[in-house]
């Protein structure tokens, strides 16, 4: 699996048009059957993944997740653990995935394994 992180607008959905997937093999912010994932933030205003819904986001060819540890701390306490949400989870993501990327003004940056 690519994991592909970025600020909003990095050009996380470009690089993954660039790696061959196109509008019909990616899911938006849902855990469907695509083999891409974009939006695992969405994702997990949900809550915490189950076990066996973290194996299936595993098993996806390419999860694609703004960063959103960067910024201002947000007042909110809800909005506060689900970022924290978000960090952890990616973190675990980042331990399975073959490759992690980080989109930086449009460039991929490889943080792990082989670069194309």
């Amino acid at each position: 699996m690519i994991l592909i992180v970025g600020g909003i607008a990095s050009g996380k959905r470009t690089y993954v048009e660039q790696l061959g997937f196109d509008g019909g093999s990616v899911d938006e912010g849902v855990l469907g059957t695509a083999p891409v994932l974009v939006g695992l933030e969405e994702l997990l205003r949900e809550g915490p993944l189950s076990d066996d819904r973290f194996e299936l986001l595993c098993a996806k060819e390419v999860v694609a997740c703004i960063e959103v540890g960067s910024g201002v701390v947000p007042l909110d306490k809800g909005e506060r653990e689900w970022r924290e949400l978000v960090g952890r989870t990616v973190n675990r993501l980042s331990d399975r995935a073959d490759r992690v990327v980080r989109m930086v003004c449009g460039i991929p940056v490889t943080l792990k394994g082989v670069h194309d």
